[in-house]
């Protein structure tokens, strides 16, 4: 009796397979345009999850009005845990906007959009700064970041509309600093009133929140308003008379080179040594290093010469490139508070409480959050909510549609080959023996058509990236490896076990006569 069955297998697969496999191929064609579908879904979902986790999307920007409100007020109250859990934000804080002149690499200045934030340690910043957002590595760690810094994040676009390139990422910013006269100190000064000050860039970032150009602290905006020490003033002969270098760790001759450069007076007695990093002004090139550069002679401060320090400075800047040799300055700041900030921002760890934060604020303190963003917030929400449903429901009718291929499939070879069923239950074959052959055969093509389809679905994923088909550049639109997948891959074959057994235990329930004779 085995000799027949596998006899019978080996012909009926023939059969079931149709003429040139047409049947098989039909069935890949049909789990290929299921596994896309799948896929497709997957990548939609995993883009949305992404922008709907997305800082840059749930951060939430509110301006202080002119009226009425109760500002103040809102700011304390957002400290209150009970009110960040019942609205669902992770942080919040205060932040100043300013626009300040930055210099290019050629001295061409340019006027660039900058918000000072009050907290850089915060899970906001960790977005800004997540891999996928930083350029060629050009990041300081998020565990040196501090609010003392004086430093900036500066999108990649600006950097290079200000001549730098990929390759060339300086460690300082020169922020254009106003300080008309100072070039009777030796400063060169731009525009007759802006001295080159460089700053410490922390990041270079592919985008910023609200198309910022730059992003500081607030302790950079509260030295900028400083009128106690006016630490951004180079008026000042200390800055002249001082040498302080940052080198690169590419430069490995530097205190030898300097001291070839000092006028024979004092070349005896230069000092050129290593000096500890300053928070302050620590940059994303982390592994540079400090100089100092002084004269040992015992000669008061009011008493030195700030032209020997220019003539040095101006050796070394002729010498070396700025990129890999920057002379900073060690800015006379203090403690200066300025006044509350006129911004709030709110960092959201989903948008399902957007809406009723909007009219909280409204109505327990008169401040208006700008619709436009309630909205687009909102609007992505619903389109999240919706792209879910239409996920699943793609999913569902591509099942159905594999299973009434199948179900067509089988009824349509079962009544040619209803006689043959009746000539085998005539030689003693059982009615059990002929559905399990059947279900077997039917497994193993739906197993080779999933193989296959899943094999053309998968390359297909793999060959967007390459002829550059991505959402926002970055997202795949397919991603065939899911929970999902496998969930289809097993109702099918749930289902064509299911479907083999009905329709065949109904045409097997008649007799062999019946059958052969098409009673």
């Amino acid at each position: 009796m085995n000799e027949y069955l596998t006899l019978l297998s080996k012909r009926e697969a023939k059969v079931v397979l149709g003429r040139k496999w047409v049947n098989l191929w039909l069935l890949v064609i049909v789990l290929i345009a299921t596994f896309i579908s799948i896929a497709f879904s997957n990548g939609s979902m995993s883009y949305l999850n992404e922008k709907m986790n997305d800082p840059f999307t749930n951060w939430v920007n509110i301006k202080k009005g002119y009226g009425q409100d109760k500002f103040e007020e809102l700011r304390q109250a957002l400290a209150n845990s009970e009110i960040q859990q019942h609205y669902g934000y992770k942080d919040f804080q205060s932040d100043h906007y300013f626009s300040i002149n930055v210099m290019g690499k050629n001295h061409n200045i340019r006027f660039m959009e900058c918000r000072f934030f009050e907290q850089l340690n915060t899970e906001f910043m960790d977005a800004i700064l997540s891999p996928d957002n930083v350029v060629a590595h050009a990041a300081i760690p998020t565990n040196q970041l501090s609010n003392a810094t004086l430093g900036f994040i500066v999108t990649y676009d600006n950097l290079v509309k200000l001549g730098y390139s990929l390759d060339s990422i300086p460690a300082f910013l020169d922020y254009s600093a106003h300080s008309p006269g100072s070039d009777t100190l030796g400063f060169r000064t731009y525009e007759e009133k802006y001295v080159a000050a460089p700053m410490p860039i922390l990041a270079v970032v592919r985008r910023l929140p609200e198309n910022m150009d730059l992003i500081g602290s607030r302790y950079f905006y509260s030295q900028y308003l400083n009128d106690r020490t006016y630490p951004f003033d180079f008026n000042e002969l200390t800055y002249s008379r001082n040498l302080y270098y940052w080198v690169d760790e590419t430069i490995s001759n530097f205190d030898d080179v300097v001291k070839t450069m000092a006028p024979d007076s004092i070349k005896h007695t230069l000092i050129v040594q290593r000096d500890e990093p300053t928070t302050m002004l620590q940059s994303w090139k982390t592994n540079g290093s400090w100089w100092v550069i002084y004269s040992n002679l015992t000669i008061p401060e009011e008493q030195r010469d700030w032209h020997i320090s220019h003539d040095i400075a101006e050796k070394i800047a002729a010498h070396w490139d700025e990129i890999n040799v920057k002379r900073i300055f060690k800015y006379h700041c203090s403690e200066y508070q300025p006044t509350q900030a006129p911004f709030l921002s709110v960092n959201f760890a989903s948008l399902d409480s957007i809406r009723a934060f909007e009219n909280y604020a409204k109505e327990n303190f008169n401040v208006q959050i700008e619709m436009s963003q309630v909205n687009s917030k909102e609007n992505f929400n619903a389109v999240s909510v919706m792209a879910n449903i239409l996920s699943w429901a793609m999913i569902v009718f591509s099942m159905i549609c594999i299973l009434m291929f199948i179900v067509n499939m089988l009824q349509s070879y079962f009544q040619k080959v209803k006689r043959n069923m009746g000539t085998f239950k005539a030689f003693g074959i059982s009615s059990s023996e002929l559905i399990g052959v059947y279900v077997l055969l039917l497994i193993l093509i739906v197993a080779a058509s999933i193989v296959s389809a899943l094999a053309i679905t998968w390359m297909v994923q793999l060959l967007l990236p390459i002829f550059g088909i991505m959402k926002d550049g970055t997202y795949n639109y397919l991603s065939i490896w899911s929970f999902k997948t496998l969930l289809a891959i097993v109702i099918m074959f749930i289902a064509t076990i299911i479907t083999v057994y009905q329709v065949m235990s109904h045409l097997l329930d008649r007799t062999p006569g019946d059958l052969i004779y098409d009673r």
